[in-house]
């Protein structure tokens, strides 16, 4: 009986939680991110070390994606090897202001995530 139970208890843990996709494209995980850059406010571009790529669009308070400047994304679910998804949080802390905003959309993306930085002589 305890077996039987517990069997299911692990069954409703893996049911709640995202599905480890490493198969799917759009998949950046919170500790996997490689590169990122700001092209325009509350938007965020992400690159995982496995290459793949995502947009976030988020509204809220978050400010300050410069490139000395630091973000933490968290969510429901606060394990770091989940996906990052809609309804996750942008925490910031930028001049000393904290920010939060939540991300309203998570696309694909296929473009350069970083600028190409000109060569110093």
């Amino acid at each position: 009986m305890r077996k039987l139970l517990l069997s299911l208890c692990g069954v409703a843990v893996l049911a709640a939680t995202p599905a480890f996709a490493t198969d799917s494209p759009s998949c950046v995980r919170r500790n996997d991110v490689r590169h990122w850059a700001s092209p325009e406010r509350r938007v965020l571009l992400l690159e995982s070390y496995s290459g793949s790529r995502i947009r976030l669009t988020m509204n809220g308070t978050c400010q300050g994606f410069g490139i000395y400047d630091s973000f933490q994304i968290t969510g429901p679910l606060e394990g770091a090897a989940t996906c990052i998804s809609k309804g996750d949080y942008v925490r910031t802390n930028w001049a000393g202001e904290p920010g939060l905003c939540t991300i309203t959309d998570l696309q694909p993306y296929d473009g350069p995530v970083r600028e190409p930085q000109p060569h110093l002589p």
